[in-house]
C-alpha cells in the first residue's frame, strides 16, 4: 500500500473517541528492546522502587536539577516583552498575520509570526500552539507558508483549525551571514556557561510569556510542535517549561546518540561523557503526565525510538496518564508527511479542544 494511503487509513473522524494507545503504543508491543543502557526511571539512586506519585515527584526533582545545571545558568529575562509589530495583514478566511518581535534576554530579541484565527468562526479565547521550524534559511517564514516547503506551513494549518499560532525564529539561524556557527560563537561570548539548548529552552519560555500577554490566547491551553531542529526544541520546551501542555516531536532524534545533539549549538561534546547515564527518556519522564508524541520516518526517529518511549511509560502509568505518550512511524524518512501531520493535529485537538461546542 502506498505511504499516503497507509497514513490516510489511520485518520480518525473528529467526532469519534480514539484509542490512542492502539495507534501509538500497541503496534510496538512485540518490538525488540535493545540494551541502550537506559536507567529505569522508577528506581532511585539507592535501588529502591518508586511506587507512588509522591515518590515520583521527589525523583523528578533529582532528575531535573542536574539537567538544568548542565544547560547552564540562564540570564534574567528582559524586564518587559517590549513587543514591536513590524507588519499586520488580514488574509483569506479573516486570519490576521503579524510579523513582530519581543525581548528575550539582554539586547536579544525573538522575531516571530503570530497568526490569529477568524474570531467569528472561532470565538472566545483560543488554544495556542508554538511552531518550531526545521533547519532552513526560511526560518519563521516556513510555518506560515511564505517560504521553503509549502507543505510544512504547520502554523497556517493549525490556525485553520482554530489555534492561535506563534512561529518563532531559532537563535542559531537569525544571522544569514554568520549562520549557525556565527550565532553559536556569539552566544558563547555573551554567556559562556550557557548551552545552545539552554538558550532555545529559554526562548521557548519567552514564547509562552508572549502568548500569555495577548487576549486571544488561552494561557491554560498552550502546546508546541516541531520538525527536526524544531522537534529538539519541543522536547526541551516540554521538559523544562511546565506551561506547555502538549508537544509533538517529529524527526528530531529522540536519543542522544540518534542525532547531532553533541554539536556546539545544542548540548556540546561535554554531554558525550554522560551518556548513557543521562538519556532523553529522562526528559520524557519529566514531561509526564502531559501528552507527548514522538513521530518519525525511520531517519532520525522511527522504530528505533520505541525504547525511549517504553522507558518513560512506567511514569505515565504511575501518574494514571498512560494514553498520553506514544510513537508513530510514518515511514516517510526525514519529512513530515501531510497525513502524519493530520494525525498529529487530531491528537492535539483531542487534548486542547479547539473546536467550539455546538
Amino acid at each position: 500500500m502506498p505511504l499516503s494511503l497507509m497514513l490516510a487509513s489511520l485518520l480518525i473522524p473528529a467526532a469519534e473517541p480514539v484509542d490512542w494507545p492502539a495507534k501509538f503504543q500497541r503496534p510496538y508491543a512485540q518490538a525488540p528492546l535493545p540494551d541502550l543502557g537506559l536507567r529505569p526511571l522508577l528506581v532511585d539512586d539507592r535501588g529502591n522502587a518508586i511506587q507512588t506519585p509522591q515518590a515520583w515527584h521527589a525523583q523528578r526533582e533529582r532528575l531535573l536539577e542536574p539537567w538544568r545545571a548542565f544547560l547552564g545558568p540562564a540570564p534574567a529575562p528582559a524586564k518587559s516583552l517590549d513587543v514591536r509589530i513590524e507588519s499586520t495583514e488580514t488574509l483569506e478566511g479573516n486570519v490576521v498575520r503579524q510579523l513582530l518581535s519581543f525581548a528575550s534576554e539582554g539586547d536579544d530579541r525573538i522575531r516571530a509570526y503570530l497568526l490569529l484565527p477568524d474570531p467569528k468562526r472561532f470565538p472566545g479565547k483560543r488554544p495556542a500552539m508554538v511552531v518550531f521550524h526545521e533547519t532552513t534559511r526560511d526560518t519563521l517564514r516556513q510555518p506560515v507558508g511564505l517560504g521553503g516547503k509549502g507543505d510544512l506551513a504547520i502554523a497556517s494549518q493549525l490556525t485553520d483549525r482554530g489555534y492561535v499560532t506563534l512561529s518563532p525564529e531559532c537563535y542559531i539561524l537569525k544571522d544569514p551571514k554568520g549562520w549557525v556557527t556565527g550565532q553559536t560563537a556569539a552566544l558563547a561570548k555573551r554567556h559562556p556557561q550557557w548551552t545552545g539548548m539552554g538558550k532555545m529552552t529559554f526562548d521557548a519560555s519567552r514564547c509562552v510569556d508572549f502568548l500569555e500577554s495577548i487576549r486571544q490566547a488561552d494561557a491554560q491551553r498552550i502546546g508546541c510542535i516541531g520538525f527536526s531542529l524544531g522537534a529538539k526544541e519541543v522536547l526541551y520546551a516540554m521538559a523544562f517549561e511546565p506551561r506547555y501542555q502538549i508537544g509533538v516531536f517529529n524527526e528530531g532524534g529522540i536519543g542522544l546518540r540518534m542525532s547531532n545533539w553533541f554539536d556546539g549549538w545544542y548540548l556540546t561534546r561535554k554531554m558525550m561523557e554522560r551518556v548513557p547515564k543521562w538519556e532523553h527518556h529522562q526528559l520524557i519522564g519529566l514531561i509526564a503526565p502531559r501528552p507527548f508524541l514522538v513521530m518519525g520516518g525511520d531517519s532520525a526517529d522511527g522504530d528505533a525510538s520505541w525504547p525511549f518511549v517504553h522507558a518513560a511509560l512506567p511514569v505515565y502509568r504511575l501518574l494514571n496518564a498512560e494514553a498520553n505518550v506514544g510513537l508513530f512511524n510514518h515511514r516517510g524518512k526525514h519529512t513530515f508527511p501531510a497525513a502524519a501531520r493530520e494525525l498529529a493535529y487530531q491528537w492535539v485537538d483531542a487534548h486542547l479542544q479547539p473546536h467550539p461546542k455546538p
